[in-house]
């Protein structure tokens, strides 16, 4: 029995596979060898060699998913941040009916440091991005932009009269993140050892205390 093939040319499928399901897998698989090489020995003694070799493809299926390294760099980053992100908000969300909103700031922190317990995610998000490149720079500043902005929505949940102007209170969120990735990175490099309900309480108790001093 002759198996159909699928190219680009004609789309037909090999093995049941469509040329669109091949090429997500192939990138799935890259993203997956990605983090678990720049999460244990880092980007920059990560080669294109090794990312084959640990997904078990040829550089032929990579090079159709990534234009290099840095390329899967900011893929996985980007996912790894989706994750961590995504967490806390689901966390927020179960949330959300409690009697008092200010318990919102603890429950999403316990998700923020519980997602990045996953040493190789950590090591990825605030470690190997930076001072990779301008490019790289950008999306990682984008993205601590997006958590303040997330702090943000939630600090004007529990304070429905928000006392600062737009400008003050963008600052105040990079901040925060400021200081909770701060935390991260040095239980990242500590190698876990204070336990996470310290590094929660700690954090929130810095983030309570910017909200009892706004203006009222």
């Amino acid at each position: 029995m002759v198996r159909s093939r699928q190219n680009k040319e004609t789309g037909r499928s090999y093995a049941g596979e469509s040329a669109n399901q091949r090429l997500a897998r192939q990138r799935r698989q890259f993203l997956d060898a990605g983090l678990e090489l720049f999460g244990t020995v880092g980007y920059r003694a990560t080669s294109v060699r090794a990312l084959c070799k640990q997904a078990r493809l040829i550089d032929r299926y990579f090079y159709k998913n990534f234009h290099d390294t840095e390329d899967l760099l900011a893929a996985v980053y980007s996912e790894s941040m989706d994750q961590v992100q995504a967490a806390v908000m689901k966390a927020i969300a179960e949330c959300s009916g409690t009697d008092q909103p200010s318990d919102l700031v603890g429950v999403g922190l316990d998700a923020f440091f519980a997602s990045i317990e996953n040493s190789r995610i950590a090591r990825v998000c605030w470690l190997e991005v930076l001072g990779v490149s301008p490019r790289i720079d950008e999306v990682y500043t984008r993205r601590v932009q997006q958590f303040a902005d997330l702090t943000l929505i939630l600090a004007k949940g529990i304070l429905p009269r928000w006392p600062l102007a737009d400008e003050e209170a963008r600052i105040t969120g990079i901040a925060v993140v400021g200081a909770v990735s701060q935390s991260a990175l040095h239980w990242l490099l500590e190698d876990y050892r204070t336990s996470r309900a310290t590094l929660v309480s700690a954090n929130e108790r810095l983030i309570r205390g910017l909200l009892n001093a706004l203006p009222k």
